[in-house]
């Protein structure tokens, strides 16, 4: 064998150059919403939750036990709210903070992340939202809400970087409270979005569904203690 061919052949020291880009090696790419104050994150082909896992929200880095990478995104400073969905990650700044700053912070972790092999939730959270779901009696009215939810509406509102999380049902006065969570929280069109949209799909539906409402109006009706 030549000193040519075995020169061709011998593996180079890794340099920390090269180390960067193996660290490097998964392409995040990002999606604005309808919020000016909200992104979608996608970590290249990985997944985040994977299908059939409920997104989960988090909003300060106290909250984030049982999610490494929603810890590590709220490591950049003016991150005010994480919510990770089956693949992406949408991610919602203070309003004060510009996108052109934070941006290539959040996709520098985010692969980072990935590419060191770590799983978005601690093992065991993603069975324990799953079974909290079948709690609920599918043939009653709550269960129907749902199920409705996770069919018609939660794959509509997820493509621009939200979701809707059910709060309760006030049977007497057919009631349903809902919450938004990652874009939807906070953009002006989540309204719109609730009192027509989803209003509309509901009292079609389920009969007994009068109005639709956000959660923090059913919020501000419970007596606090003085």
């Amino acid at each position: 064998m030549s000193a040519a061919l075995l020169r061709r052949l011998q593996v180079a020291p890794r340099t920390p150059a090269s180390r960067w880009t193996w660290l490097r090696g998964i392409q995040v790419t990002s999606e604005p919403t309808p919020n000016p104050d909200s992104v979608m994150f996608y970590p290249g082909d990985k997944d985040v939750l994977g299908e059939g896992t409920r997104t989960m929200k988090f909003t300060n880095k106290y909250d984030t036990h049982d999610s490494p990478l929603a810890g590590a995104i709220f490591k950049v400073k003016g991150v005010s709210e994480v919510m990770l969905a089956s693949r992406h990650v949408t991610v919602t700044k203070n309003p004060a903070t510009d996108w052109n700053i934070i941006q290539p912070n959040l996709e520098l972790v985010i692969s980072q992340f990935y590419a060191h092999g770590l799983q978005a939730l601690r093992e065991g959270v993603a069975k324990r939202e799953r079974e909290a779901a079948a709690n609920v009696d599918p043939e009653s009215i709550e269960g129907r809400i749902l199920e409705l939810l996770e069919e018609r509406v939660k794959p509509f509102v997820q493509q621009d970087g939200g979701d809707v999380e059910f709060h309760r049902f006030d049977e007497s006065e057919g009631v349903l409270y809902l919450r938004m969570h990652g874009a939807c929280s906070g953009c002006p069109k989540s309204g719109v979005t609730l009192n027509i949209g989803i209003k509309n799909l509901m009292e079609h539906y389920i009969p007994e569904v009068k109005d639709v409402l956000p959660a923090e109006e059913d919020e501000e009706d419970i007596p606090r203690p003085h």
